[in-house]
Parts: C-alpha cells; structure tokens; sequence
C-alpha cells in the first residue's frame, strides 16, 4: 500500500482480481452511471486486464480506512479516446476516476483524491502532464479536478463525446 503523501489519509494500492465486485458495484451505483460516458470503460478494461498499455494501473482509493473509489492512470498518446487532441505526447497520462461510496461525496474527498494522485503520477513517473475528461454537467468532478490544480482547455473535440477536457502539467503542478 502506497500513501499518498500530501493527501491525508488517502492511500492508493493496486486493484487485484479481488476487487472485480466492488468496482463493478461503484460502476453500477447510480451516482456515478449518471455521469458516466464511454472514458469509463477504460475503467472495465483495465478490470478485465484488456490494456495492452503498459502504464495502465487501476488503483483502489482508500480514505479513512475503507475502500472508497478507484483511479485509473494510463497512456493518453496512442488512446483512441484522446487522438483529436493535437497536443497529447507519449508522456501524458490520462486519468479516470471515482468515488463509488456515496458517504463519501461532497466532502472535498475528490479534489483531495486526485491532487494526490497527480502527486504519486508526477513523482513516479516521466509524465509531462494529466488529462482528465469528465462529464461537463458532472460538477463535483469538475471542481475537484480544478481545485486539485487542473485547468480547463475547453470541451473534448470528439463530437460523439460530451466532455469537458481538463489538464495540469509537471510545471505548474502545486502539489
């Protein structure tokens, strides 16, 4: 189990088989299918061990003890998802993420979550920055994203794809 650092009591470990159900079970919970768009399928792929990406990681967020969301960290250069963005490189990684406890929203969890992830991204690896694209009507994850130091670019240019497309880099990364 690795701790975050900065964040507090969030801890971050890698998901194990062990945890199909769960995760399976916040995929389905109904504050997070409601915001949830095709990116989130990365999540099931990385689940079902169907990345050929080799910085795939899915992690399980633990906060206070318990299990309460999971992150997903890969490779956004190459991605299918990200190749309208003209300025992906092999060093960008792109991040999904949830809270899949319901006791746990709205607490400021979220942006504490992902500052620390950034963190543990930008200290163990050569990323050069962190894209996120959540749903742009998905506001807790929108603010936790900026509050964590993630800036706006604008809306994802896939118009299939309703979502908002968020970025730090290691440069301006406030950790």
């Amino acid at each position: 189990m690795l701790d975050s650092g900065d964040g507090g009591d969030i801890l971050f470990r890698r998901a194990e088989p062990s945890d199909e159900e769960t995760i399976r079970r916040w995929l389905s919970a109904s504050h997070v299918t409601r915001w949830a768009h095709r990116i989130f399928s990365t999540i099931s792929g990385a689940l079902d061990g169907g990345s050929s990406d080799p910085v795939s990681t899915l992690y399980i967020v633990e906060f206070a003890g318990g299990e309460i969301g999971c992150a997903h960290v890969y490779s956004a250069h190459g991605d299918p998802n990200w190749t309208a963005i003209p300025d992906i490189t092999a060093q960008t990684r792109a991040v999904d993420f949830l809270i899949g406890e319901a006791d746990f929203l709205n607490r400021q969890i979220g942006q504490a979550m992902l500052r620390s992830l950034a963190g543990k991204i930008f200290k163990e690896s050569d990323a050069d920055r962190i894209v996120a694209c959540p749903h742009p009507d998905n506001w807790p994850a929108v603010i936790a994203l900026k509050r964590a130091g993630f800036r706006e670019k604008g809306r994802h240019p896939i118009p299939t794809m309703n979502a908002m497309y968020l970025t730090v880099a290691r440069q301006t990364f406030k950790g």
